[in-house]
């Protein structure tokens, strides 16, 4: 009779599993998340300046919230201000005229966005130019596959802190390294990517970008986020704290960077 028992509970239990779990998320308050971005390129000394504003959505939500209808510009050092105007509603705001190129001089970047105003300051910094890249074949996991290295010589007597950038169609994500010259002081010094799937005369965008230590910091631990694998009890990862902040509601704080950088490129064929 015991046995009998046991069973029809046992079943019952397993039944009553059976019922969908409906679990209630709290979305955390809106914010505005910025992607902001004054560069220019070493060799040819032409710019590449942009902000993209958007504001946080929902945890189970992929959609892009553009945050449209902002004013944005940014000034330099001598009061010099710069507007950005929105291009077609969508977030994205471009300069009215290039920011000149002045290495060492500090920028404010200026938002306003409904009533609220967001501000955020970064220098221009200087990074050496990437003088050779080098490919090899290696045997790795089973495979064949191919390394790119970029070299640079690290100055003399300078704190320098950059990330290379890695772009090819062959690529399923742009892909990026980190450097701070602690132990390269006045030596070469690279950035190496690693690939299986190109082939002759594919075309690679390599790039070196100077950044402050502040940068450093924020990148590393933002690629570190979004590169980090682990079990589905793994903790959450945190809302990073940029450079940018918010003067009228300082608990509203935004997301993202404020990032001015001098930029290395060489566009690269695979041989």
């Amino acid at each position: 009779m015991k046995k009998e028992i046991y069973l029809l509970f046992g079943l019952f239990l397993l039944t009553q599993c059976e019922d969908p779990i409906e679990v209630e998320v709290n979305d955390s308050t809106q914010r505005l998340v910025v992607e902001a971005s004054i560069n220019w390129i070493k060799e040819t000394r032409q710019p590449e300046q942009e902000v993209i504003l958007s504001l946080t959505n929902s945890y189970f939500s992929g959609e892009t919230i553009p945050a449209s209808g902002a004013s944005v510009s940014v000034s330099d050092q001598n009061g010099i201000i710069y507007s950005f105007n929105e291009v077609e509603s969508r977030g994205k705001y471009l300069p009215v005229k290039p920011i000149p190129y002045n290495l060492n001089e500090e920028f404010k970047l200026n938002i306003r966005f409904e009533g609220q105003d967001y501000t955020g300051v970064e220098s221009l910094i200087a990074v050496a130019s990437i003088d050779s890249i080098t490919q090899k074949t290696i045997f790795f996991f089973g495979e064949n596959r191919l390394q790119f290295d970029a070299y640079s010589l690290d100055p003399v007597n300078e704190r320098n802190y950059t990330f290379f950038e890695f772009m090819s169609d062959r690529l399923e994500a742009t892909e990026y390294n980190m450097y701070r010259d602690d132990f390269t002081e006045g030596n070469l010094y690279n950035g190496f990517l690693f690939g299986s799937d190109f082939e002759e005369n594919d075309s690679i965008r390599f790039r070196q970008y100077g950044i402050s230590k502040r940068a450093f910091n924020y990148w590393n631990l933002l690629i570190i986020q979004n590169t980090q694998q682990g079990g589905p009890f793994q903790t959450t990862p945190a809302n990073l704290s940029g450079n940018m902040i918010n003067t009228t509601n300082q608990e509203n704080y935004p997301l993202g960077y404020f990032r001015v950088s001098e930029v290395s490129e060489i566009l690269y064929r695979v041989k």
